[in-house]
């Protein structure tokens, strides 16, 4: 295996040294349920760590899957995979630190709880991270089809000196090596994760319908009409683009839609938008960000910008429609 490479394929990986360690899965949500039946579907040896009480215990038990209290599950695992979610995370890692043993794995699927936590990580610790681009349903359905998604591998310290094998191996195993894996670092997968989010999809994109949306019901147009535009017509379009490519992308469109695309999307992303972009890339990158969240209140503070009755109510019923006819 060529360490040097920036992206593999399974091809290029083994689960070797994978095999050979028990992997411990701590939390049992989306990502932590998918990551831990894809693992035991390789064969790798997958416990769960879940606190008494936990209402996951059940499934986990159903899963045919072993249950440990996090305690013991720290004392027997060569790896944790930590998949709790991240506002939880610097607390977790706060409250056991002492029961870690050296030359153990902390193994993450988000870099944010490291790059911006509090929790001083002792060296004698391998600290990895595997990163899939995709959520726990999807990640899991993927495997289950004989494919998987891309992830992001990344070493933040390799006491052990196997760190980046380990997390290629690790995501081999839950299928991403069938897609691609690329490496990359945890304050590039941090910065760039949240970026993302913040600047396309959940908050352009959304935001984006929903105040077309509204445009065209504020002009009279008929609110049905406008659902299936704004809303509707996007999933096609973005399938279009992920099939065919952006470049090609143009070239499957009418002329009327290619013009009025790129004239009229250029008076909509311009100069201003992508400024405003880079303001937000660089709250991202000096914390600044990171600190709005940890002061913002429990409450609710940001509103729902979803906020339209009549928009909801015509999604619920034309998606009922929908499924039904399909």
């Amino acid at each position: 295996m060529n360490l040097k490479n920036k992206v593999f394929f399974d091809k290029d990986l083994s689960i070797s040294l994978l095999l050979n360690k028990m992997v411990g899965i701590i939390g049992y949500g989306n990502q932590g349920r998918a990551q831990a039946l894809n693992l035991k579907d390789s064969g790798i040896d997958v416990a769960v760590g879940l606190r008494k009480g936990s209402s996951s215990i059940q499934t986990v038990k159903e899963d045919s899957l072993e249950c440990l209290n996090i305690s013991s599950l720290i004392s027997e695992a060569d790896i944790l995979s930590v998949m709790i979610p991240d506002s939880k995370i610097d607390s977790f890692l706060s409250k056991n630190i002492s029961k870690f043993k050296k030359g153990q794995t902390l193994l993450f699927s988000h870099g944010a709880s490291i790059i911006y936590g509090k929790t001083k990580i002792p060296e004698y610790l391998n600290v990895i991270m595997v990163a899939p681009s995709g959520g726990g349903r999807i990640v899991r359905n993927e495997y289950k089809k004989g494919f998987g998604v891309p992830a992001l591998v990344a070493v933040h310290n390799d006491f052990s000196g196997c760190g980046l094998q380990v997390a290629l191996e690790y995501a081999k195993a839950i299928g991403s090596g069938r897609a691609a894996v690329f490496t990359s670092t945890f304050k590039e997968e941090t910065d760039t994760d949240i970026f993302a989010e913040q600047a396309i999809l959940t908050s352009s994109i959304p935001m984006i319908i929903i105040e077309s949306y509204k445009v065209l019901l504020e002009e009279g147009y008929d609110p049905v009409v406008s659902w299936f535009v704004c809303f509707y017509e996007v999933k096609t379009i973005v399938d279009l683009m992920f099939e065919k490519g952006l470049n090609s992308f143009y070239g499957m469109v009418s002329d009327t839609a290619r013009y009025g695309g790129i004239s009229r999307g250029k008076r909509l992303i311009d100069n201003d938008f992508k400024n405003k972009m880079k303001s937000i890339l660089q709250e991202i990158k000096t914390g600044q960000f990171n600190k709005e969240l940890e002061n913002l209140d429990k409450k609710n503070e940001l509103g729902d910008v979803f906020d339209s009755k009549e928009f909801n109510e015509i999604e619920k019923k034309l998606l009922k429609k929908i499924k039904k006819i399909s």
